[in-house]
């Protein structure tokens, strides 16, 4: 039934009054009983996350007031993380599993120009692509400045620089080499030259060593130029714009984990201490059993005997140094190898010395530390330290699984933040070079670039049952082919073209009707009666 002229106006008062009875609501107060407004928030009670009894007590966080206070703590994590990767096997073994899963040899592009947005052919958009795709292979054995690393190489530092500094850094020039395919290089910077002068710390709108405007965008870099013993003043820097126009002149990448953040920290940081005291202990463990496995008996001397005596006969390095008073005196050493005696003054029998290291709860201590430092990167402790003892295939898969949700999060990342935006910088020259032909480039630059980045494959846990899973999804419509193509980081055209040229192949030799089949289980091998 259609409303008229008059029902309209009546519905719509009715409407006003209800919301205008609404709001006199709102403005009725309840009192108490001294006629003063009620409290809005009557019933909150104490946390105990913040009782100040117990073994919390001593349990009082220290904020950061200043940002030299800031500056100096993120710099101090990032010497201890460059000092455990350096000399902490668990450390580099971390950072080693972190890059060569997330980035491998190199992320790959596969461009995705999308036909209906650029109001192109799908034939036409195909061609684009293919240049594309040649423009980035000539330029990525040429993307470092120095001509030492190519793009994946710098992926691969890129992302080291992540987990070890929380941050990467890359300077972006144009070279006029014409040896180079294109004048686009990457300049690869340690992340710890990056910091503010001593005699600009007190600059609000830089925030260790990024220069920034009223939203907080960064507009320059300083970088320093000479080395740490060096007077840190701006002379020793060197700025640089964030930006030229729309060109990208510094690449900085990091985890934003913190409203406000500026600078990356070292993924390793929550795990600091732990790896730091694994380590020690390990080593503890390992030297105690070194002395104990070379003592292989006890003999005592007898209680008038000084055990110093046949030591010191024994001793087989003699040393002379100096006492504070300037006397000399002899240093006498014993090797610590297998089957030596050691002498005593208690007891008059031999005893045997037997190895008690380490503890039947050595292994399970060891394995819940580890777990505590796989925890706090994120990756299930099996595959971080790569201990698979005693797991059956559901539980190895269900880690695969979580440690790949965490390693697709670092890729996506880092496709974005440092792999796209060189990219289109690529692009964008090589069209300017005439090679790529696209009506009204600079306006829609963003979706002729447009790519996904697929690093190398996670690997097949079982080939059989996942290839029989990927084919049921293409033929449930439920994935294409490039999808999975994809997948295994395989490009689709060239396998199309491949397969062509196998069928051509074939054809010409007469083996296109060849059908190869696998025969069922225990037929294979039937020999005739």
């Amino acid at each position: 039934m259609r409303a008229t002229g008059d029902n309209r106006s009546a519905n719509y008062l009715s409407a006003v009054n209800l919301i205008a009875d609404h709001l006199q609501q709102r403005k009725v107060q309840i009192l108490d009983p001294s006629g003063r407004p009620v409290r809005s928030t009557p019933y909150n009670f104490s946390r105990s996350a913040a009782k100040k009894t117990g073994s919390m007590r001593n349990w009082t966080p220290r904020p950061v007031a200043t940002n030299y206070q800031d500056s100096y703590e993120r710099e101090f994590i990032a010497s201890r993380a460059i000092d455990l990767v350096n000399s902490d096997a668990q450390a580099a073994g971390t950072v080693d599993t972190m890059a060569t899963t997330v980035v491998g040899a190199g992320l790959r592009v596969y461009p995705n120009l999308d036909e209906v947005v650029l109001g192109l052919s799908e034939k036409r958009i195909s061609k684009i692509e293919d240049a594309e795709t040649s423009v980035f292979d000539a330029w990525c054995p040429f993307a470092d400045v120095t001509g030492r690393l190519s793009f994946g190489e710098l992926q691969y530092l890129a992302m080291r620089s992540m987990v070890q500094f929380g941050e990467y850094l890359f300077l972006v020039h144009m070279l006029d080499d014409p040896s180079r395919p294109y004048m686009l290089g990457l300049q690869s910077i340690h992340p710890m030259r990056l910091s503010t002068p001593g005699d600009l710390m007190n600059q609000e709108n830089i925030k260790d060593g990024i220069e920034i405007d009223s939203y907080g965008a960064p507009k320059a870099y300083w970088i320093k130029t000479s080395d740490a013993m060096t007077t840190d003043v701006s002379s020793n820097y060197k700025r640089i714009a964030a930006r030229a126009g729309h060109r990208i002149k510094v690449l900085h990448g990091y985890a934003v984990r913190d409203p406000e953040q500026f600078r990356g920290i070292s993924l390793l940081a929550p795990a600091m201490k732990l790896y730091r005291d694994f380590a020690d202990y390990l080593d503890a463990e390992l030297v105690s059993n070194i002395v104990t496995s070379a003592f292989s008996l006890f003999i005592a001397t007898g209680q008038n005997t000084d055990p110093v005596y046949p030591a010191t006969n024994l001793s087989t390095i003699t040393d002379t140094a100096t006492k504070s008073d300037g006397t000399e005196y002899d240093e006498r050493y014993q090797e610590l190898v297998p089957g030596l005696i050691m002498y005593g003054s208690e007891g008059e029998q031999p005893h045997p010395i037997q190895a008690q290291r380490p503890g039947v709860t050595f292994k399970p201590f060891v394995k819940v530390v580890g777990q505590s430092i796989a925890m706090a990167l994120g990756i299930p402790y099996p595959v971080l330290f790569k201990d698979f003892d005693g797991m059956n295939f559901a539980s190895y898969r269900s880690a695969m699984l979580e440690a790949w949700r965490v390693y697709k999060q670092h890729r996506t990342w880092l496709g974005a933040g440092l792999c796209q935006p060189v990219y289109r910088m690529l692009i964008e020259e090589a069209y300017l070079k005439g090679e790529i032909k696209v009506p009204r480039f600079y306006d829609r630059m963003f979706h002729v670039t447009r790519a996904q980045w697929v690093g190398p494959a996670k690997g097949q846990i079982e080939p059989v049952k996942e290839t029989q899973g990927d084919v049921l999804a293409i033929q449930n419509n439920l994935k294409s082919r490039t999808e999975v193509e994809l997948e295994q980081n395989r490009d689709h055209k060239k396998t199309v073209k491949q397969l062509a040229a196998e069928q051509k192949e074939l054809k010409a030799q007469g083996l296109d009707e060849a059908k190869f089949e696998m025969a069922p289980e225990g037929e294979g091998n039937n020999e005739p009666d």
